[in-house]
């Protein structure tokens, strides 16, 4: 409950965000959230703090790490709109995922569906793996093809070198 100086206690904002005491805290050590005041040992916080809670979790809930929020926070008090350039990436980051997560949805739902005994042996199946493998959306797919070109001429050469395999 308030006091009447418009501040709630580290509990009641607990109960209003569903976090734990304990997040708000590591919130503040990491510079996401400030008490507005300390009473009888207490941290207490303005009724704002809600929203802020409200927003860092949304932004999680968006793939921001904790250091993206508390950079776009930070620019959010700027004059104009330093963050656009930083929300326009991290869009583009999410419409990558979710399109990784439409194109997963789509196979499983094939693999669900699927009239072959074993998907390995299933050429639609085959033709998504290869796809994938394929797609320069795939986490790593730029360091698994250098990998592969650095790798091809010893992977040729057998286990130990020798040229048989």
């Amino acid at each position: 409950m308030p006091n009447p100086l418009g501040l709630i206690a580290i509990g009641e904002l607990a109960r209003r965000t569903g976090l734990a005491s304990s997040a708000l805290r590591y919130y503040e050590r990491v510079g996401l959230l400030a008490p507005a005041a300390r009473a009888g040992g207490r941290r207490h916080y303005g009724v704002s703090s809600a929203e802020r809670v409200a927003l860092i979790q949304l932004c999680q809930d968006a793939g921001f790490t904790l250091r993206e929020i508390r950079a776009l926070l930070a620019a959010a008090s700027r004059r104009g709109r330093p963050w656009a350039r930083f929300l326009e990436a991290k869009l583009r980051e999410l419409d990558s995922r979710i399109s990784r997560a439409e194109r997963a949805r789509t196979l499983v739902q094939h693999a669900l569906a699927c009239p072959h005994s074993s998907l390995i042996k299933c050429p639609n199946f085959r033709a998504a793996l290869e796809g994938y493998l394929d797609s320069p959306e795939r986490p790593g797919h730029a360091v698994d093809a250098k990998a592969v070109r650095g790798g091809m001429h010893r992977r040729s050469q057998g286990a130990r070198g020798n040229g048989s395999t």
